[in-house]
Parts: structure tokens; sequence; C-alpha cells
């Protein structure tokens, strides 16, 4: 069929760039200066790169090919802005093209990179995690759904006012917490606005892998029914997976509103989520204020990565433990 035989040429690319890279490492390792061993060293890790790519490229010929990763985890990398689609509620959905059209993100989930911008007073730049909302099997491109906050936000405005043709620089991928089957029994999520993506990002994780059984349970909340984004993808979800449920909670409900309303309660996460025990992981992600009602804000130390501090509010009341918790 034609995708076979695509993914075979995709296979045989690699291989090429080996052959030329082992010439260019024999050529260079004829001479005997300085600048000569400093190019065949270039050219052996080229070499190196090109054996790891082409290996898994040949692995992949009859389906999916990973190829090379198009983001570092050292710099930031500029990448083109192909589609901003507001998608409502001040949320925009960027698709991000990589450097080549046979990249990947190669991020291990759960996993953020981070996207620099300008700071609004101008004073220089700034940077800001962030979650794509397409798996890393994705080949050529990634999707940020990103949320603007006008008059606050940073990096945020500066994402959602991209053009196509614009360019974003983008650094990562770094994972956060690593996602295996069956790791827990059961998953509860509280997601607040853009908090979504790393909880969607898990959801999907789990629930394609094929001997997972984990049930997940997710919370979902937005000012009003209008700011609800990506539901159509979290409905078929839901719809496909029995064991995954979601729970649409909103601050001002409109007649007729036939899912919770109001802030996130005790009653609320000990009714839809999973209690505490063995087994249990409970992730939150949201503005600060949900944080602190929720689970107890994180631990922000100058010049260190945030820690995840200690369990408080609802889930501390309830009886969560700090195992059975994580702060995204």
């Amino acid at each position: 069929s034609t995708r076979p035989t695509r993914n075979l040429r995709r296979a045989a690319a690699p291989l090429d760039r080996v052959q030329r890279a082992l010439r260019a490492g024999d050529h260079h390792l004829r001479k005997t200066s300085r600048h000569g061993i400093m190019n065949a060293a270039r050219a052996l890790t080229r070499l190196a790169h090109a054996a790891r790519v082409g290996a898994a490229a040949a692995a992949g010929a009859a389906g999916v090919v990973y190829c090379d990763v198009a983001l570092s985890k050292k710099d930031f990398t500029p990448l083109v802005v192909d589609k901003n689609v507001a998608l409502g509620g001040n949320v925009h959905k960027v698709t991000l093209k990589f450097p080549n059209a046979d990249d990947t993100m190669g991020m291990v989930c759960a996993g953020m990179l981070m996207v620099e911008g300008e700071k609004r007073d101008g004073s220089g730049a700034i940077a800001r995690p962030y979650t794509p909302t397409t798996r890393d099997d994705t080949v050529g491109s990634m999707d940020l759904v990103v949320k603007d906050y006008p008059g606050v936000g940073n990096v945020s405005s500066h994402i959602c006012a991209a053009k196509p043709g614009d360019t974003l620089k983008v650094k990562g991928c770094f994972t956060k917490i690593k996602v295996t089957a069956n790791r827990w029994t059961r998953v509860g999520m509280v997601a607040g606005g853009s908090g979504l993506t790393p909880c969607l990002q898990v959801a999907e994780e789990l629930l394609s892998l094929p001997d997972d059984v984990t049930k997940i349970d997710l919370i979902f909340c937005n000012r009003s029914p209008d700011d609800i984004f990506l539901k159509d993808r979290l409905d078929a979800l839901a719809s496909k997976h029995a064991r995954f449920n979601v729970h649409y909670c909103v601050d001002t409900p409109p007649g007729g509103w036939s899912g919770l309303s109001g802030y996130v309660t005790p009653a609320m996460v000990a009714q839809h989520l999973p209690p505490p025990g063995e087994g249990t992981k409970i992730m939150v992600c949201g503005p600060p204020p949900m944080y602190k009602a929720i689970s107890g804000p994180k631990l922000f130390e100058k010049g260190k990565p945030p820690k995840q501090g200690e369990v408080g509010g609802i889930l501390k009341d309830l009886g969560y433990e700090a195992s059975m918790v994580f702060k995204f």
C-alpha cells in the first residue's frame, strides 16, 4: 500500500545519512590537524544521531515512524506558526511547524515545554510552561491550546496574538510525571480553564495504552458553558471509553444547565473522584486560587524548580496524602 512504501522511503533516508557521515568521518580522520580531528568528531556525532533515527525508522517502516526530535532542552528553537484558530472564550489553538516535516516533539508523558515571549511592559523576555495537545507520535507539527488573559498575561498574550508566518521560541520537552500502564488504579483530575491541557494529555495517554485499565474521572471547571473548550474531544473520549468520565462545572450556570455549578466543593470531590487510598492519584491544574482551595499551592523558591509542597485545601480535609496528589 502507499503508506508502507512511504514509510520504507523514510526508513532509507536516515540510512543514507549514516553512509554519508561514515565517509565524512573517514575523510576527516585521515587529517592529522586539530581542525581535522574536530571535524571528525562532529561527523561522528552526526553519525550516531543518524544511526538512531535510521534504526527507529526501520523498526517502524510498516507503521508509525518516530523521526528526529524537533526541540532541544538546552536552547530555544524558533518554530513557525502555521495556524492560529480562536476556540472562543479567549482560547486559541496555535499550530507550530517543526523544522523538518518528519520531526516529532520527543515528549514523554506527562510533559511540558517552555515558550518564550516578551514581557508586557517591554522590559525583556520571559518564558512560561505549556502543555501541547498533540501526542508525541504526531509528525511535522504540534498544537498549543492557550487561554489569553488580556491585560495580565505575558507569554499567553504573545502566543495568542501570533499570526501565521510568525515564530515562537520553544524549549523542551520536560517530563513532569511519568505515565505508564496501570501505575494507578484510579486517577481523579480537577482542571480549571487552560489547566485542562496536562490532564487531557494524561487521560489520552492512559486511554491509548492497550493494557491499561485505569479509571479516570475529570472535573473541568470554567466560568460559563461558553468558556468550555475542547468539549467535543472530551465527549468523544468519554463516549469511546467507559472508564473515562468528565464532569463539567461552571461558575455561572444558565437556565437548564445539568452539570455542576459553583466552585468545587468537598461533596463534588467525594462524589465524582476516587477516594483516598492505595492506587489513587488526584491531579490538579488551574489558577493559583484553585490550587489553594483544592490541593494547597505548589512551593516556589527563587532560582529553583517548583516543588509539590504540602497537601492542603479540600484534599487535605478529605484525607488525601501527599503520595496521592500531584500538582501540575
